[in-house]
């Protein structure tokens, strides 16, 4: 039993690579208002200034992945706004909250109700722990 238990213990994993997140250039301008020569030179030099912003934004932009619990009903109605308009949870969380950072007016309202909600939750699981305890005890 020690034999395995040192084993993997010492057991070396193998350290994958970081992937090159960087994006595809192929996209194709496809005004025809212009000469041919005037669209190149235009869409190279849009081209750049967005390969530098992109570039800049990847070097800022992390993202860590979490895990929380949410309101069976509330959740299904974030899923049917997501699948509507096309977006992740995560993505609509984030404009979300950044709205309520921005919007000092609203924060008030927003936090009242969020304690509230947490008033509420800490009652129910106050409630399951005990009705645990008796099944178990009582």
């Amino acid at each position: 039993m020690n034999d395995a238990l040192e084993r993997l213990k010492n057991r070396q994993r193998p350290s994958v690579p970081e992937r090159s997140i960087s994006l595809d250039s192929g996209s194709v301008d496809t005004s025809i208002s212009r000469s041919p020569e005037e669209k190149n030179i235009e869409f190279q030099t849009d081209r750049s200034k967005e390969s530098v912003l992109i570039n800049k934004s990847l070097k800022e932009f992390t993202t860590k992945q979490s895990t929380f619990r949410i309101e069976s009903k509330l959740l299904d109605r974030v899923a049917k706004i997501c699948a509507k308009e096309g977006l992740g949870r995560e993505v609509l969380f984030e404009a979300l909250f950044e709205f309520y950072e921005k919007n000092i007016d609203v924060q008030q309202s927003i936090l009242e109700q969020a304690k509230e909600k947490a008033e509420f939750r800490q009652a129910i699981a106050n409630y399951k722990r005990a009705k645990t305890m008796i099944d178990k005890f009582g």
